[in-house]
């Protein structure tokens, strides 16, 4: 088998950025371009979604709804052994929903990869952020 190297963490990191540009521009078809079949993101504060399908529609949300832009993703590491690799890193973003107040967002994420006919693809991705969740303000109530 193949051992992992130095092309292959370029082609990881590389791989990222494009992530982040195809996020920034809001180009769900080509976020799903960068996860396997079969992939799983489990994102922060709900349960965890799998295949390819259940991916673009978390990123449609994000990018759409929750008016996610601007990601940023700085590596702390990226390595592997064979057709498996890891990367880890922090993320920044901004979030600028329709009908709420913008806001930032900051935190980290792993992306479990794996090769497939030399392609590096995602398999699992966990983000989680750095900052307290956004609590919905109670509805007010009836007026008597």
């Amino acid at each position: 088998s193949e051992e992992f190297g130095r092309a292959d963490a370029e082609q990881i990191s590389k791989m990222i950025q494009e992530f982040a540009a195809a996020y920034n521009a809001k180009d769900v078809e080509k976020i799903g371009t960068y996860f396997a079949g079969n992939s799983s993101v489990m994102p922060a504060n709900r349960s965890t979604l799998n295949g390819v399908e259940a991916v673009k529609g978390f990123y449609n949300e994000r990018v759409n709804v929750d008016g996610a832009t601007d990601l940023e993703i700085q590596m702390q590491s990226v390595n592997g052994h064979g057709p498996l690799a890891y990367y880890a890193g922090t993320f920044s973003l901004n979030l600028k929903p329709a009908g709420g107040p913008e806001r930032r967002d900051r935190g980290k994420v792993i992306w479990i990869l794996r090769k497939l006919a030399g392609q590096w693809k995602f398999e699992y991705q966990i983000m989680s952020s750095d900052l307290p969740p956004v609590v919905p303000p109670e509805p007010a109530p009836p007026a008597k």
